[in-house]
């Protein structure tokens, strides 16, 4: 699996508008830049291939099977458009939980764009910071320096060296706590306030106090060498890697002062009292286990840690403005966004938690900016949120329609009638990294870039204990048993990867290790098997439903696809997981999964209403 990271810290897609009177052709052609319709919404042939490469799909890196693939995710796009219709023509759309899941996509792209105007785009690279730092990155310098944690001591003791000789012969008392050491600085690895300071000075010559980290440097120049790495590197990749470096460290400085004036005069603060309360709460919560590697959140131990702070459960807990966070709030939006520990970790509880509310708060505020500026509404941001808005509402349709769906006992029993008395549910086993949080699974998936093996990463990154335990493979389960995984597995073959996916609060990662269609069930699971059976009654009943509601609905709405323009279409065959990193921190995915829909277009639409 190939992955690209979309990153507004080093550069920025600019994605324009496709605007109603792009799609809409005026003289009944086909309307441009479009390759299908469904219902009165149009699929333009940009969202078409972002979504195409932007996202992991099966058996997609055989170029024999590219149209085939091409056909079948316009099929499901088509599907999800479909779905939106029907769910907004139902009023899902004003629900409550759709417009607060909504809102959260809408703020954080509100403040990405934010990032852009006011940092990426407001910062310029000059054609001679480019070469001077090409020409400083070809040599490194070695230096000798002290270090002390205090300010007034590093002023003192550069007064008494008025010579490179006085750097070596000064003595030092004990009192100042300061460290002599050596180094070799590396152009881009150092600090930038050190750099600067190397880089300008010629041997033997004393530096100026610098602060740099948590604390003061004076240094002197011991002489320089060639830099192998950066001589190797053609002129242009050179070029590319320092422009790239200065535009870091130039978005690092602006981005502390925009930060600065936006969150001036804002009210933002978590409270002390309840904050420890959590805190010790958490603490006491993962010291009952044992942990080895990193342990998420689990509702359960959500469930344990509001008990154990009940009194104060409902207080204010955070503040951002508009916004307050109850303790329960916090503890529901650790799980959910994938907070975790390890075992060296437990004690550091307390300063995690209250770096993450300095984040979030720090964040909201921004977003609170950013929505007020009306950012979410620019021509970049509209696009992206219409495509999130479809997506998501396609999402709340069909578990609307799953909830229409229900078996009865006589129903299961035709089902096991009609089969043998073998009746056996596919099974798959599967290898799989499961991860409580975006950014973890971004880290696992580096180390597979690198070469590391599958179980490997599995036992480092999986947030379940017992899948870490068994490096990854779970016991095999029935295709009904762990939508979508079952399914999605049933198709593969074995050695196949597919992910990550999100599914619930998890993001999963995997690979199918076998499957098997054939039954080996001992009489007591035979008798057992009734409810398994029902699992999978319902899952071949929601299938079927929603595919009957589907060629309805396309019936009722029509749709069009203009299959020269799509076989015209250029995409690439290789396999992608595209991550878009946000301005002022966290990430999402570039674009929203496209659920595999396509069996509907092969189905007779019924002649009365599937769901109403």
């Amino acid at each position: 699996m190939t992955r690209r990271i979309v990153s507004t810290l080093t550069f920025a897609i600019v994605l324009t508008l496709i605007s109603g009177h792009e799609l809409q052709a005026q003289d009944g052609s086909i309307p441009r830049g479009v390759l299908a319709r469904s219902g009165d919404l149009f699929i333009s042939e940009r969202e078409f291939v972002e979504r195409f490469e932007m996202l992991p799909a099966l058996q997609r890196n055989r170029a024999s099977r590219i149209e085939e693939a091409k056909m079948d995710l316009l099929a499901s796009m088509i599907a999800e458009r479909l779905l939106a219709q029907e769910a907004r023509q139902r009023g899902l759309d004003q629900d409550s939980s759709f417009r607060s899941a909504f809102q959260e996509v809408r703020k954080v792209l509100a403040r990405d764009e934010l990032y852009r105007r006011e940092i990426s785009n407001a910062v310029q690279i000059s054609e001679k910071e480019i070469a001077e730092g090409m020409a400083q990155a070809l040599k490194e310098v070695l230096i000798s320096f002290v270090y002390v944690e205090r300010e007034a001591d590093a002023e003192f003791l550069r007064k008494q060296m008025r010579t490179g000789e006085d750097f070596g012969r000064i003595a030092i008392d004990s009192s100042f706590r300061a460290v002599r050491d050596t180094a070799t600085v590396i152009w881009g690895d150092a600090d930038a306030e050190i750099e600067r300071a190397a880089y300008r000075l010629k041997n033997n010559e004393l530096s100026p106090v610098v602060a740099a980290g948590s604390g003061y440097y004076i240094f002197r120049i011991k002489g320089a060498r060639r830099n192998s790495y950066f001589a190797s590197l053609a002129p242009s990749v050179l070029r590319e890697l320092v422009e790239r470096k200065l535009r870091e460290r130039k978005e690092s400085v602006r981005l502390n002062e925009i930060t600065a004036e936006v969150l001036r005069g804002k009210a933002g603060y978590a409270r002390p009292e309840p904050l420890r309360l959590l805190a010790d709460a958490m603490e006491k919560s993962y010291a009952t286990r044992k942990i080895s590697g990193p342990a998420s959140l689990s509702g359960t131990m959500a469930a344990e840690i509001l008990q154990r702070c009940e009194t104060v459960a409902d207080d204010t807990l955070a503040v951002a403005e508009k916004v307050v966070w109850s303790v329960r709030d916090i503890v529901m939006r650790l799980r959910n966004t994938g907070f975790n520990l390890d075992s060296t970790g437990v004690r550091s509880v307390h300063r995690r938690l209250n770096n993450q509310l300095r984040i979030w708060v720090q964040q909201e505020l921004l977003e609170q900016e950013a929505l007020a500026r009306r950012l979410d509404q620019s021509p970049a941001v509209a696009r992206q949120l219409e495509t999130w808005f479809q997506s998501m509402l396609a999402q709340y349709m069909k578990e609307y329609v799953r909830r229409q769906v229900s078996v009865t006992n006589a129903e299961v029993a035709t089902v096991q009638r009609l089969t043998d008395s073998a009746f056996s549910i596919p099974t798959v086993r599967i290898r799989e990294l499961r991860t409580s949080s975006l950014d973890d699974m971004e880290q696992a998936l580096r180390q597979l870039d690198r070469g590391e093996p599958l179980e490997a990463v599995c036992v480092r990154w999986s947030g379940d204990s017992v899948l870490r335990a068994q490096r990854g493979i779970s016991d095999p389960f029935q295709i009904s048993e762990r939508p979508p995984l079952g399914e999605l597995a049933w198709q593969m073959r074995p050695g196949e990867r597919l992910g990550p996916l999100r599914i619930g609060n998890e993001y999963v990662y995997f690979e199918l290790i076998s499957k098997d269609s054939s039954s080996n069930r001992t009489g007591v699971q035979q008798a057992e098997s009734f409810e398994a059976v029902r699992k999978e009654a319902r899952r071949q009943k929601e299938k079927r439903v929603l595919d009957l509601f589907l060629a309805k609905s396309a019936e009722t709405r029509g749709f069009v696809i203009y299959q020269d323009r799509l076989l015209n279409l250029k995409v690439s065959w290789t396999p992608m997981m595209t991550f878009r990193i946000l301005g002022f921190g966290g990430r999402m995915f570039a674009v929203p999964f496209v659920d595999p829909q396509t069996d509907w277009m092969n189905v007779e639409p019924p002649a009365g209403q599937i769901v109403f």
